[in-house]
């Protein structure tokens, strides 16, 4: 108990956010390092939920030590890194808060010969042993095709209008983008696109402005929203419904990533505005997946390369047989 008590104050001393540790003990045993950011977002808060709830029993069960650190920004997490560094542990899964910012520092991790799983957020041109993320790129593929097929009849008459809401700079909005932007239809327009840094408020504000702020003819010709976020996607719809200008709005569709159960709940409340919304599943119990990889390292197992969990289209046909499912049910497991 002392070793642990000690451990947790060198942390608390350096400044750094410890949700649990495990520690890194005179036992023998082999040690688990989990680093994430902190909840800034619903996503992000579920996801801390699932990785400190898969950390502590998946070490456990094994034998194995374990540290489950989150930080609020790439400064505090690369001080986390070289602290576990320090500590000698044997592998370390790292979400990273912006990949190539905290580039520098997960090369210490390399350089000490610690294996490094990363996950969500890609580090551009870097050597770890393996990646797990949602699969963004078909999210942004099946988006396209998605906008393709409900606005099929208008895109044959000619351009239709809508607007983009990313996430923040990292490589999982750019990966959506790109994605979208692949299989849409050329007569798609992007009139404006948005960084929301995944806030909710933030979108609803830059929405509101487009709204009040643009001419008439601008906003009735928007038709749909391509958006990377369900957080995001209630700001958005509350901007929606909350307009009270002299516009007429034309927005049908509303897209979003994540299929949490507050977005499925309001689905119906939309569709009687007319706003039909489409989400592609892309569950925050997936970094159990990349929690698991690192078990498999202690293990002794070989494990490489990029690991993609695939995701699911849920609109309006068949949101409540989503909600019957396996992806739905591990979310909502044990909380």
């Amino acid at each position: 108990m002392k070793k642990l008590i000690v451990f947790m104050l060198v942390f608390a001393m350096a400044g750094i956010s410890v949700i649990y540790a495990g520690g890194q003990k005179d036992d023998g045993a082999k040690t688990l390092a989990v680093i994430m950011p902190s909840a800034d977002h619903g996503f992000l808060g579920e996801s801390i939920k699932h990785a400190e709830h898969a950390t502590k029993e998946l070490a456990e069960a094994k034998g194995f030590n374990h540290i489950f650190l989150v930080s609020d920004d790439v400064v505090e997490q690369a001080n986390q890194i070289d602290t576990v560094v320090a500590q000698g542990v044997d592998v370390v899964v790292l979400w990273p808060h912006n990949g190539d910012e905290l580039k520098a520092a997960a090369q210490t991790i390399v350089d000490e010969g610690i294996p490094l799983i990363i996950y969500d957020r890609l580090i551009s041109d870097f050597d770890e042993t393996a990646e797990l993320m949602g699969d963004n790129f078909t999210i942004g593929e099946d988006s396209g095709r998605y906008f393709n097929e409900y606005f099929k009849d208008e895109l044959a008459q000619g351009k239709v209008n809508i607007l983009e809401f990313k996430g923040d700079n990292s490589s999982v909005p750019k990966q959506r983008s790109d994605g979208f932007w692949k299989t849409a239809d050329p007569n798609f327009v992007r009139v404006n696109d948005y960084v929301t840094n995944w806030s909710k408020d933030t979108a609803q504000t830059q929405l509101e402005t487009f709204l009040n702020s643009s001419t008439r003819e601008e906003v009735e010709s928007i038709q749909a929203i391509f958006n990377h976020d369900a957080d995001v996607a209630f700001g958005l719809l509350a901007a929606l419904e909350g307009y009270d200008g002299n516009a007429d709005l034309n927005i049908k569709l509303v897209s979003a990533v994540s299929a949490p159960r507050e977005l499925l709940a309001v689905y119906d409340h939309y569709k009687a505005q007319g706003i039909d919304i489409v989400t592609f599943s892309f569950s925050p119990a997936m970094v159990v997946d990349a929690i698991e990889l690192g078990i498999d390292v202690l293990e002794g197992k070989d494990v490489s390369g990029m690991h993609l969990v695939p995701t699911e289209m849920v609109d309006n046909s068949n949101y409540k047989e989503f909600m019957k499912g396996p992806v739905y049910s591990l979310r909502y497991s044990f909380y």
